[in-house]
């Protein structure tokens, strides 16, 4: 099995597909984007420049390019879900559960808390 990006990848295609299908936002935090561009509607960096729209490869194979696999996020998004989440794995407290993880059927676990003190 190869990782590397199939050709309709370097067409854009793909992203344009995920871009469409989140609606131009952050399927993550919702940041909104200009339609037909990668630029944010509102959001900078620290540098000034716009936040940019993103397509993660959520089980960092980037040759999968199934639907279920891509998700369309802002910059920070698409690093913090890289850096702390894959299928299967535990979920974020902080994160609850996300629709995009629900609407594409990914396999993850949660934390279980428990209660330190008993009420009543």
């Amino acid at each position: 099995m190869t990782n590397d990006y199939p050709p309709e990848w370097k067409t854009f295609e793909l992203q344009q597909q995920a871009y469409k299908r989140a609606g131009w936002r952050c399927e993550h935090c919702g940041m909104e984007f200009v339609p037909g561009t990668t630029l944010a509607r509102y959001a900078k960096r620290r540098d000034g420049e716009f936040m940019v729209l993103t397509v993660h490869h959520i089980d960092g194979n980037k040759a999968n390019c199934d639907w279920t696999n891509l998700l369309a996020c802002c910059q920070r998004c698409h690093l913090h879900i890289q850096g702390r989440w894959q299928p299967g794995g535990v979920l974020p407290p902080e994160w609850g559960v996300p629709a995009w993880v629900t609407e594409r059927g990914l396999p993850y676990r949660q934390v279980v808390q428990h209660a330190l003190f008993e009420e009543g």
